[in-house]
């Protein structure tokens, strides 16, 4: 008989131990989520800050390279990043000379094809000229004088090209404030 008495004391002391027990885990489990929380927010910054980078990575614009110190996965993640940011400087650094020389080839053409227009009239009056140099003298006067006046005018127009393509080709002067 005397254990049966006693059972009310062993049970309350068997929840009370319980709930001490229950406690101490949900203190254990509140301060291990904390603690992973912290770690795991120190763990994913470089990360955070690389995405951050890599999100405004812009072309034609100054992208800032990331100072990391340390030799781990995260450095060579950020050593490539920075290499990747160094190869598209030198990339749009290529693609803006490549689009200047385009440029100038395309001007090039273009005075090539306007010195070539005037040409082909001047060489041609000479050709008809020289095929009828055996005829009337008057004849042949008024047409030197013809081929005189449209050379002339052509001359005016070659040299008109090239001074607009030599003034185009100056760079203007810098205007210092």
């Amino acid at each position: 008989l005397p254990y049966f008495a006693k059972q009310n004391d062993l049970e309350k002391e068997l929840s009370i131990y319980i709930v001490a027990l229950v406690n101490i885990y949900v203190i254990l489990f509140a301060f291990s989520t904390i603690a992973a929380l912290f770690i795991s927010n120190l763990v994913t910054k470089p990360l955070r800050i690389i995405q951050q980078r890599l999100s405004n990575v812009r072309i034609g614009k100054r992208n800032e390279p990331i100072m990391w110190n340390e030799k781990d996965e995260i450095g060579k993640l950020v050593n490539e990043y920075n290499r990747m940011i160094e190869q598209l400087e030198e990339s749009v650094q290529k693609l803006a000379k490549s689009d200047r020389e385009s440029a100038w080839r395309e001007m090039a053409k273009q005075v090539a094809h306007e010195i070539k227009n005037p040409l082909t009239p001047m060489k041609l009056s000479v050709q008809h000229l020289q095929r009828t140099s055996s005829g009337d003298p008057e004849e042949m006067k008024e047409r030197i004088d013809k081929l005189s006046k449209m050379l002339i005018e052509q001359i005016d127009a070659l040299s008109n090209i090239a001074s607009e393509f030599s003034s185009f080709a100056k760079m203007p002067t810098p205007n210092i404030e």
